[in-house]
């Protein structure tokens, strides 16, 4: 019997195809032996929907890579005069397998979508009707508000909790370029930044923030050299106690990062846009040189006579007995039972360990309930309690500090700690 070997891979998938073979998913073959297989991957069941000016674009990933997925699209179709690699394509991660894609006009759109492995090579394998498509938009009927963006990702349309839309993050010079959507009626934002994923409130603790009342678009300038994440949450959220994390919505998919060597130089169009440098490194031989060769501890000195007796004067003075340190106090409205939203936040932490009196624990809440911008009138008790936790565990000046905070808000609570805070001190 005659082989005969086919080189054109869209020939042989129109021959397979006529003759009603079915090709393993993820495989083509293109053999003289049962053993000579060309590994080439490629993703399936591909489904377009169409809702005014946005196209999704759902598939299924092949199982066989795990790298992201690119999409070409163009308004003419993918051939030999117009071939796909003359197009920039929209990188989508594995795994999220939908795309939002924001079109100008009517008309029929080509997508050709292709798989990648992790090492970020490319199975650029061009499969009628199974990775390709053709979009018809016979009438374009409006633009949908608020809805995607060229680079916009998600497993379905935007959630109707969702106040924040479209979110992308881009390396543009030495910064990063934020844009967004917002709906109508919000005002303010908080910008997060993370080197972890932003997949669920929790994950915002571990976040910074770096700005508030942003306006889209927003330039960044973080340290060089290191992936980030981005997150956008409205000031009316973080006030009610009522934030959505929606990844790939409000919160980016992929990290940006903008590469090592680049530095911003002035001050720009804002001071805020300058970023925190990273300390010097500082040179120890530059500064001794021949250090090296010490390595030695030094001797030890004894103190002088006079100098023995100063610190023994002052030691007694250090000690201050248990029973001269106030009783902690708490307000009222921290008390009662807890309800909804930060103030329930709070009154878990006062009645917990706080009244419990677990120092450390309370810190460690405390700080973290800090973390995320709260009302006038919420950080305000926190940081009392704050203040109270580091008078016990001595470390008066944070004490001090934190009820110096508060004396605007609690002139008559805050100066009697305040006095008492002096006097640990002393």
């Amino acid at each position: 019997m005659k082989i005969f070997i086919v080189r054109n891979p869209f020939l042989c998938l129109f021959l397979l195809v006529g003759l009603g073979i079915v090709l393993p998913r993820g495989e083509i073959f293109s053999q003289e032996r049962a053993d000579n297989v060309v590994f080439a991957p490629f993703v399936s069941r591909l489904k377009a929907e169409v809702k005014n000016n946005l196209i999704r674009l759902s598939w299924m990933d092949s199982a066989d890579v795990r790298g992201p997925v690119y999409i070409y699209r163009s308004k003419t179709p993918f051939d030999a005069a117009n071939p796909y690699s003359r197009f920039r394509p929209v990188e989508v991660p594995y795994g999220v397998q939908s795309y939002i894609d924001e079109i100008e006009e009517s008309g029929i759109w080509h997508y050709f979508l292709t798989s990648s492995d992790e090492t970020g090579k490319r199975y650029e394998v061009f499969i009628p009707y199974t990775n390709t498509i053709d979009v018809t938009v016979s009438n374009l009927a409006g633009i949908t508000e608020g809805f995607g963006d060229s680079r916009s990702f998600g497993s379905a349309w935007p959630p109707i909790e969702s106040n924040i839309f479209s979110l992308t993050a881009m390396t543009e010079g030495d910064g990063v370029a934020i844009s967004y959507r917002m709906t109508e009626g919000m005002k303010n934002t908080v910008l997060y930044r993370s080197v972890q994923p932003i997949h669920n409130v929790e994950d915002l603790l571990k976040a910074v923030i770096v700005d508030s009342g942003t306006i889209s678009p927003y330039t960044d300038y973080p340290v060089p050299g290191i992936p980030y994440y981005y997150a956008i949450i409205t000031e009316e959220e973080l006030l009610s106690g009522t934030i959505g994390i929606f990844p790939g919505f409000n919160t980016t998919l992929t990290p940006v990062e903008v590469p090592a060597g680049r530095y911003r130089v002035g001050l720009g169009d804002s001071p805020r846009g300058l970023r925190s440098m990273p300390l010097p490194l500082i040179s120890i031989d530059a500064i001794s040189p021949g250090s090296k060769d010490h390595v030695e501890l030094p001797a030890r000195v004894p103190l002088s006579e006079e100098a023995s007796r100063a610190l023994a004067s002052i030691r007694p003075q250090r000690q201050i007995a248990k029973k001269n340190l106030k009783s902690p106090r708490a307000f009222s409205q921290d008390l009662q039972t807890p309800g909804g939203g930060e103030e329930s936040t709070l009154r878990s932490i006062v009645q917990g360990s706080f009244m419990k009196w677990d120092w450390e624990k309370s810190r460690e809440e405390l700080l973290r309930y800090l973390a995320l911008p709260r009302s006038e009138s919420s950080e305000a008790r926190a940081r009392f309690y704050l203040g109270q936790v580091y008078y016990y565990t001595r470390d008066t000046r944070e004490a001090l500090f934190e009820f110096l905070s508060i004396q605007s808000q609690y002139p008559e609570e805050a100066n009697e700690w305040i006095q008492a805070t002096l006097a640990q001190m002393i």
